[in-house]
């Protein structure tokens, strides 16, 4: 029987005194700048839980837009800010999402099996400067969405589905884009379903959900929770969101004035079409790993999973839900980066460190675009021009694409049984 790794944990000690010393000194020289429109969200939504209460959030005045589960820390927040002064503090919020950040890297690094390398990994992944820029620039909470898939994952793939479903569960309640990803998880937790546990996993991740909620349901205002959720999906209906992807290829004009549900094609709108592709290149990267376990279960073997084509999969199903999808906003690739950042350090292959630094610079300069950080002449810079950043975008994942191709396993999108 062929077993999987162990639980590599332990990996993670010698690295905690150097991530808290990064921690520390990151938030000692921590910028006061963030988005405006984003942080002035976080300070009026933390002032509206401190004044109206934490069930006020789905009151039907409220303008609050986001899940459950972020909500606790801007309540949480709301605890340490006394004086009222949400405004002039909300920067501050960063030491939290950068708390995830460097949870997800310790994860990751602790995968990497040469211990001379972990430290070294450790600061290349805390320092990327798209995931730099999210948390500690723009003041994004991302990172805290990439810490939740990727520890669902990690905890899957070593088979601890018990955990792996309460963390997936919780990045559900953080934004419902972490649905993408149920697919492939699904995959890892098959083989762990069996029905008891099937019948104690259902009734845990049903008990999380309610503990979660449970202050709106006894307020009698928890079914607005669910229009959150369902508006979150088709929200903007624009083209683009300042995600520039595929769209940006071919249209010109501001995307975000763009309608994505005008007739363009036979009657089918650009929001229908990249829909489509989106179905179609997930459903293809699904299907080798649901008929890996298809042909265990027909030839009575145990289920093997190779973490490189896990990896990817994972990456490609955050990327082609960015790259081909309407409505997209800058930063819906971000837990891609988490998952490319795997792949470099474990596998330590060229083209991956190459794919790598390439979407995360061209994701860091799509993130600076818009945020105007560093106050650059952006006409003059071609990195930083839109159509470029959709081209090197496009570029990646056709690199990301080919090495996918090339880590199938023979006969991956065929089986037949011989008698």
């Amino acid at each position: 029987m062929i077993k999987q790794p162990e639980l590599p944990l332990g990996h993670i000690k010698p690295l905690l005194l150097p991530a808290l010393f990064i921690y520390l000194f990151v938030l000692f020289l921590l910028p006061e700048f963030c988005h405006p429109y984003d942080s002035s969200c976080w300070a009026n939504w933390a002032s509206q839980l401190q004044e109206q209460g934490f069930v006020s959030a789905y009151d039907k005045t409220s303008d609050i837009n986001y899940l459950p589960l972020y909500l606790y820390i801007l309540k949480g927040f709301s605890y340490l800010i006394t004086d009222g002064q949400f405004y002039p503090n909300v920067y501050r919020l960063k030491a939290i999402t950068w708390m995830f950040d460097i949870m997800s890297i310790l994860l990751l690094c602790s995968m990497v099996k040469l211990e001379s390398k972990r430290l070294r990994y450790f600061i290349f992944g805390i320092l990327n400067v798209g995931f730099f820029y999210n948390t500690i620039i723009w003041s994004q909470v991302d990172g805290i969405l990439a810490c939740f898939v990727f520890s669902s994952f990690y905890f899957a793939y070593y088979k601890r589905a018990f955990l792996s479903i309460i963390l997936f569960i919780l990045g559900l309640n953080f934004k419902l884009q972490a649905i993408i990803y149920a697919p492939v998880l699904l995959v890892l937790w098959l083989p762990e379903l069996k029905v008891k546990t099937l019948i104690l996993f259902v009734f845990a991740a049903l008990l999380l959900q309610c503990i979660i909620i449970l202050p709106f349901v006894i307020n009698g205002n928890a079914k607005n929770i669910w229009l959150v959720a369902f508006n979150s999906v088709d929200n903007s209906k624009v083209v683009s969101m300042n995600a520039f992807n595929l769209w940006y290829l071919f249209l010109k004009g501001n995307l975000m004035e763009i309608p994505d549900n005008l007739p363009i094609l036979f009657g089918y709108t650009w929001r229908s079409i990249g829909l489509g592709l989106f179905c179609f290149f997930s459903t293809m990267v699904c299907l080798p790993l649901y008929l890996n376990v298809y042909k265990a279960r027909i030839l009575k073997h145990a289920v093997s999973f190779d973490l490189k084509l896990l990896l990817l999969s994972m990456t490609l199903m955050c990327y082609v839900f960015f790259f081909f999808n309407t409505q997209m906003h800058e930063r819906y690739i971000h837990p891609a980066i988490i998952f490319l950042t795997a792949l470099a350090f474990i596998f330590n292959k060229k083209l991956y460190w190459v794919i790598w630094l390439l979407v995360s610079l061209n994701y860091a300069c799509s993130l600076e675009y818009v945020c105007d950080y560093l106050l650059l002449d952006k006409y003059k810079l071609m990195v930083f021009t839109p159509p470029f950043i959709a081209k090197v975008y496009t570029l990646g994942l056709m690199l990301l694409l080919y090495v996918w191709y090339k880590a199938l396993p023979p006969k991956a999108f065929y089986f037949k049984k011989v008698e």
